[in-house]
């Protein structure tokens, strides 16, 4: 894949020299195609090919764009860990949107587990699984093969929706981050701002001010494979407990 990338990026460069673009105008342009196309972190691999990775005055490198495309489309999956160690995965499909994180589980094994083939056994860590659809929280439990709805303030990564609706590039430069001196790249839409934030032009964290102000530090993934099993809903599934509001 990383060699069609590569072999799609030098045709349309020479493509672009031939009609007398200057270098920084023929990977711009390119760029701004191949981000419309593939709403991934390409942008990030040509910049760091092409060794403009850094800030330039004009900002012809925009690293953020191609999250913003997958923001746009409405499926993208996002991986980040909290301040207290645990991974989540968040994501949406355009239609519905899901987070799955490990509980922090209280395993008491005094005594190491085994299977037939005298290998240890790895103690085995319960992932809860949300999906907010039609504005209702539910909770899958594969193992019984039952869900819940849930409230929402009972959990630390439920799904939040970000809006990238009339999503445009408002500022760019540098701030402090999570004790880190950050480029950021700002944008604006109908209900707020979406800030990126980069370390070494690799995605770092993200403030997201639409309505009550979220900031996600630690992110370790952000693409648009997002893992169907995150936000599926299966009909065979009895709800067994409906959260009516109240605490």
């Amino acid at each position: 894949m990383a060699k069609k990338i590569l072999a799609a990026f030098l045709s349309a460069a020479m493509l672009l020299a031939f009609s007398g673009c200057s270098p920084a105008e023929t990977i711009s342009s390119w760029l701004d195609e191949a981000s419309a196309l593939i709403p991934n972190d390409i942008e990030l691999i040509i910049a760091q090919m092409t060794g403009m990775e850094n800030e330039t005055e004009n900002h012809e490198i925009i690293l953020s764009e191609g999250y913003v495309n997958m923001l746009k489309s409405g499926t993208y999956n996002m991986v980040y860990v909290l301040d207290d160690g645990t991974e989540v995965m968040h994501g949406s499909n355009g239609l519905r949107t899901g987070s799955s994180y490990p509980e922090p589980a209280e395993l008491e094994i005094t005594e190491p587990q085994y299977d037939d083939e005298g290998n240890v056994i790895e103690p085995v860590i319960p992932h809860e699984h949300i999906v907010l659809d039609g504005g209702i929280y539910y909770y899958i439990d594969d193992d019984q093969e039952k869900m819940f709805t849930v409230n929402p303030a009972n959990y630390k990564a439920v799904p939040f929706e970000i809006s990238a609706e009339d999503i445009a590039f408002s500022s760019a430069g540098t701030e402090s981050f999570g004790g880190k001196n950050c480029r950021f790249e700002r944008y604006s839409t109908e209900k707020g701002d979406i800030t990126f934030y980069f370390e070494n032009t690799v995605l770092c964290g993200m403030t997201v001010e639409q309505g009550e102000k979220i900031t996600i530090e630690n992110i370790t993934a952000f693409n648009k494979y997002l893992n169907p099993s995150l936000v599926s809903m299966p009909d065979s599934y009895e709800i067994v407990e409906y959260w009516t509001g109240e605490e």
